[in-house]
């Protein structure tokens, strides 16, 4: 995959129309509606359901700013709301519902790597794009890829980063400096696949690796094999909602070695005995795109993790259809990498006019978002810098930024 140039598409626009690209939306000057439809677990246990229901306002909030300045190629833009209720089957029975009712140019979501990665395929035989905002599993970079172009992006980076991340914090002396350690993962596609990155990369002993289900109602076995061997770190994978009582029954432990926790885990008001505890997180933009977006959702502030990303997976493919002069899928997918970095004018949050008026005059664009730069690669995902950060009284403290250049090296070393 490659990036095209608004002359690219001026050239092919002809032929692509009389084409009729299967599964196109506005060839010919349509002035229906378009859809940004989002599937999101708003039903979700615990956090996640809080979590969704922060996606869901940023992705109609990059449809609003979009039809402020008149939609996509002069249509308008409509989200429809679908709720996976973190389950494949629903997430499924969404999808059919999102996909048969409306003409769709993309689909922000799903949220969880494996809900996702059950509707990759299906996405990738529709012509349909998926952007999720969260899904960070490694397997994903290769997932939707068709000899058309790849149908499923995503706005966060890839696991194999944090895997880095997490195995930096226990080996570094700086950080845990241990010499064993167990690592105990939530056992779903997201938990396994990361505690597996991360145990390639570790320098320390693995003497435990032990799995937990979501919204175990016995969290008490899986911590009693972790801590067994009375490791010198626990490296625990989860996600918000599903892991609260496993990670809640580790800190209420009287363990005395270092515990480095997956992204998205910490509360925004620790108690107590987190102190001490480490995280990877997702290093948060403080960009003019950044603060635009906290102004517009200042209601539901602080924003919750991936938020900002949400955003940016509606915005960008709707920057596309814009690009390609086409609200379609297929035209959406070839401009992805286009609008989403190189040389060209940096636009941001609630610029979707200026876009506009860039592309009619034949500029290039580099869609500078919320989250960040969202430079994407040939696997349609941002490679996006780090925080090492430890738990305090207040809040997070920040330890160490690392920079996009750390992965670079493959392993993180």
């Amino acid at each position: 995959m490659h990036r095209v140039t608004r002359r690219d598409w001026l050239a092919t626009a002809g032929a692509t129309a009389a084409a009729g690209l299967a599964g196109c939306m506005g060839v010919g000057g349509s002035s229906q509606p378009v859809a940004v439809g989002s599937l999101l677990p708003l039903s979700g246990p615990g956090a996640l359901g809080d979590v969704a229901s922060h996606h869901e306002r940023a992705v109609a909030t990059a449809v609003e700013h979009a039809n402020r300045a008149g939609g996509v190629g002069g249509r308008e833009v409509v989200h429809v709301s679908k709720d996976t209720a973190a389950d494949p089957e629903t997430a499924a029975a969404a999808y059919d519902e999102l996909t048969a009712d409306h003409s769709v140019l993309s689909v922000v979501g799903p949220v969880i790597s494996g809900v996702t990665g059950s509707l990759t395929e299906r996405a990738a035989e529709d012509r349909t794009l998926l952007v999720s905002p969260s899904s960070t599993a490694p397997a994903l970079a290769s997932a939707g890829r068709t000899d058309d172009g790849k149908f499923f992006a995503r706005t966060c980076p890839n696991d194999s980063q944090q895997a880095a991340v997490m195995a930096k914090i226990v080996d570094d002396d700086v950080y845990a400096g241990a010499d064993t350690v167990a690592v105990c993962y939530l056992d779903d596609a997201f938990g396994s696949a990361l505690a597996d990155g991360v145990e390639r990369i570790l320098d320390a002993d693995v003497v435990a690796s032990v799995s937990y289900a979501g919204s175990s109602e016995t969290p008490e076995a899986p911590i009693d094999d972790a801590l067994a061997s009375d490791p010198d770190a626990v490296a625990f994978v989860g996600s918000p909602g599903s892991s609260e009582s496993v990670l809640e029954e580790l800190l209420r432990r009287e363990y005395d070695g270092a515990v480095a926790l997956s992204s998205g885990l910490v509360p925004s008001n620790p108690p107590p005995n987190w102190s001490g505890v480490y995280t990877a997180s997702v290093a948060s933009a403080n960009t003019v795109g950044t603060k635009r977006l906290q102004r517009a959702l200042s209601d539901i502030a602080p924003l919750l993790v991936y938020a900002p990303n949400a955003y940016d997976a509606a915005m960008l493919p709707l920057l596309a259809g814009e690009y390609a002069g086409e609200a379609s899928s297929p035209a959406a997918v070839g401009a992805m990498q286009s609008v989403s970095g190189g040389v060209g004018h940096s636009v941001t949050v609630n610029e979707f006019g200026r876009a506009r008026s860039l592309v009619d005059a034949g500029r290039e664009l580099n869609y500078k978002g919320a989250a960040g730069d969202m430079d994407l690669t040939d696997d349609l995902e941002p490679v996006t810098g780090y925080l090492v950060q430890r738990v305090v009284d207040s809040g997070l403290e920040t330890l160490e930024l690392l920079k996009s250049g750390f992965f670079a090296r493959g392993d993180g070393s």
